[in-house]
């Protein structure tokens, strides 16, 4: 459970009792749009790409950050600034003493942009196996004679009865300069690692969760065939179905599975377990084209001299808000974990 002692000593008394009721409404909307956590029987697992997730929040954002994630089990988080952990490491103080946090090194370069991947979970539902490092690609198998831009951060779980291991990604985004071959570098990229896990998987008797922000447009195109190619990856229609940029229109976050388990031990069953993509902004820095936004509440954080008119404050809070929480929303899935009635049974 979160911790709030902090939010009394905010000397800013206006954001004090902002962050206060808007952590109230943030808690409501969690309780009605994703699953309770449960005990033994389920995981809340989520991806996020927390838009250059470093210091110079408003402290409030951090708050907000926290409470999204302390709704879930594990979260593994993209775009993490290596060079600025203390956002990262302000958050699990809030989170408390029941989660902890694993990251990787930073990704130097143009294409990396010190960018670090973390898995952040509740110890009390999930155990840290031992396993963890990044995925290098051997010579015979590079992407056009590189590496990935950004390297695929990989660790070893359990929770209940489910061992797995996550490999989260942040596909290649490139610039507008050169665009087919952005799009022939990110579908090369997800391949390579869907062809990498895969091979492993065929060779260990343990179920893979490939995750993150993939920079698909859509599932339909190639990009998305590349991860769910034949006797490839599965991933439900339900996560499919749910697009992850603020405007619902893209769908650049995937989890995707390859499981080695029993027949009758589904972890995800529709109609049992749900999935969905969490849209914060209907309770924190809330923005709407036509009707109400928070625009003005946070006006003296944002404004500029170039701001003139009220359509300019619209949409300049509309891009600075997704520095303060994210442009992604964060994609979760609730899968079943508790198996004791399946093992009992083969015992009889």
């Amino acid at each position: 459970m979160a911790s709030y002692k902090k939010i009394a000593r905010m000397t800013d008394e206006a954001m004090r009792l902002r962050t206060v009721e808007r952590l109230l409404t943030l808690r409501e909307q969690l309780r009605v749009d994703v699953p309770q956590r449960t005990a033994t029987d389920t995981l809340l697992l989520a991806t996020w790409n927390i838009r250059e997730f470093g210091e110079g929040r408003l402290d409030e954002s951090y708050y907000y950050i926290a409470e999204i994630i302390d709704h879930f089990d594990l979260v593994v988080i993209q775009e993490v600034n290596s060079k600025q952990m203390g956002g990262l490491e302000r958050v699990v103080e809030i989170l408390g003493p029941g989660w902890g946090y694993i990251v990787s090194d930073g990704v130097d370069g143009t294409d990396g942009g010190s960018e670090a991947m973390a898995f952040v979970f509740n110890t009390h539902k999930v155990q840290f196996t031992g396993m963890v490092g990044e995925i290098v690609l051997p010579n015979t198998k590079l992407i056009d004679g590189v590496q990935f831009a950004r390297t695929p951060y990989m660790a070893s779980f359990r929770a209940g009865w489910f061992d797995f291991k996550l490999c989260t990604v942040h596909i290649y985004y490139g610039s507008k300069k050169n665009e087919q071959g952005i799009y022939e570098r990110r579908q090369k990229e997800i391949k390579a690692i869907s062809d990498f896990l895969l091979k492993r998987a065929k060779a260990e008797d343990v179920s893979y969760i490939l995750l993150g922000d993939f920079n698909i447009p859509d599932t339909k195109g190639v990009y998305f065939n590349a991860l769910s190619t034949k006797n490839g990856f599965f991933v439900p229609q339900e996560i499919q179905d749910k697009p992850t940029d603020m405007a619902g229109v893209s769908h650049y976050d995937q989890i995707a599975f390859k499981l080695k388990m029993d027949h009758d031990m589904v972890l995800y069953n529709k109609g049992e377990q749900r999935a969905g993509a969490f849209n914060f902004s209907k309770s924190v820095f809330c923005h709407t084209d036509k009707g109400e936004s928070d625009y003005d509440i946070y006006r003296e954080f944002y404004t500029t001299d170039k701001l003139k008119t009220e359509d300019d404050f619209r949409k300049a809070f509309k891009t600075w808000r997704t520095f303060q929480i994210s442009d992604h929303l964060p994609l979760w899935v609730e899968l079943k974990i508790d198996f004791s009635d399946q093992y009992l049974e083969k015992k009889l």
